[in-house]
């Protein structure tokens, strides 16, 4: 009796295991998705690794939405699309200047998708950048993960997955910001071009540079492993290049409520990493040096904030700390209260760490 009741436990456990199981050779396992077009109008592509040939096909499909384009795809495989495994979004810039939403509403309502996945935007249509993952040995999702993971530890992009852009999308008190891509000039490589400003859902047009999409992550307090920023040192009538890497960032916002402004205070501690001219540890070379990198960045903090306001994209989620704070300056149409604010930014930059070598 025993033995039979230990037989019915095992055959229970055993099969309860395996109820969801899904076999991968009975599907196309796409890694990149890449979407342009508009609503009504839509193109979709859908890469996925070939094990015959090593390489990566590309599935292209239309249709009157994303969902529409994914079920006219899976008439043109033999084996139906897979998106288990999906770890990159790419979209056209031109199809957000809608309502992103419109284009990811079914990677969130699909709970096989992964809330990973890297989403980024192109300069033109996605096919080219689809097309350059065709010869790759590995994943074609993989490339541009790793491309976008590569540049987020080095402060150029923030650090978003599909689920943090869901959290955020539907909330008036920030923007997000989203990688994006431009072709090199021989048309063969992807080059990071900076970060898409959007204001609510929809993309702004205007684009940080790398420079400029770091300087907006130093003031969001989100450096990361590498923030490096150099500037041209002018001493006895030579140029030299000097690079600083920001080793910790202290922030402070102060709200004054009747004059409806924000002071915005940083002490940013960085590390020389390039000095060629010798002596940068004696008191007068030092201070200029420092001098010099605190007027600089002073400089590029209020340019990139003016580009900010002008765009009505909220990044740094002043809305977010105005209603935690300071409910009474909240307003409904918060994009517009936030474009006329006074937002004055005050930097001091100290040298903590300046080589190895005296």
């Amino acid at each position: 009796m025993f033995r039979k009741g230990s037989i019915i436990i095992l055959s229970i456990v055993l099969v309860a295991g395996c109820w969801d199981e899904r076999l991968y050779k009975n599907a196309s396992v796409v890694t990149l998705v890449g979407v342009e077009g508009y609503v009504g109008d839509y193109k979709g592509y859908y890469a996925y690794p070939n094990t015959t040939t090593q390489q990566n096909e590309v599935i292209e499909a239309d249709g009157i939405s994303p969902r529409d384009v994914r079920t006219n795809a899976n008439l043109k495989v033999e084996q139906t699309l897979d998106l288990s495994e999906l770890s990159t979004i790419l979209i056209a810039d031109y199809t957000v200047r809608k309502p992103i939403y419109d284009v990811l509403d079914i990677y969130f309502r699909d709970p096989k998708n992964p809330i990973s996945i890297k989403v980024a935007i192109t300069e033109g249509d996605v096919k080219p950048y689809i097309d350059l993952t065709k010869d790759l040995a590995g994943s074609a999702g993989s490339y541009y993960e790793r491309f976008i993971e590569s540049t987020e530890e080095n402060t150029f992009f923030p650090k978003l997955d599909l689920q943090t852009i869901g959290s955020m999308l539907f909330e008036q008190t920030v923007d997000i910001v989203l990688p994006y891509f431009q072709l090199s000039e021989d048309k063969q490589h992807a080059v990071v071009a900076g970060l898409a400003l959007f204001s609510g859902q929809t993309f702004t047009g205007t684009v940080l540079t790398p420079k400029q999409s770091l300087i907006m992550l130093i003031l969001m307090n989100q450096s990361n492993k590498q923030a490096r920023m150099s500037y041209m040192w002018k001493h006895d009538g030579k140029e030299m290049p000097i690079t600083a890497n920001v080793i910790h960032i202290k922030r402070k916002w102060a709200v004054n409520e009747e004059l409806r402004r924000i002071t915005m205070d940083y002490q940013v501690e960085v590390e020389i990493e390039e000095f060629a001219q010798d002596h940068l540890y004696k008191d007068p070379i030092f201070k200029d040096v420092q001098q010099m990198i605190q007027e600089h960045v002073q400089a590029e903090f209020e340019e990139v904030i003016r580009i900010l306001q002008n765009q009505k994209s909220d990044t740094l989620g002043i809305g977010r700390y105005i209603r935690a704070y300071h409910p009474k300056m909240f307003k409904e149409d918060w994009h517009a209260e936030y474009a006329s604010l006074q937002l004055v930014p005050s930097v001091q930059v100290k040298i903590i760490r300046t080589g190895v070598l005296r």
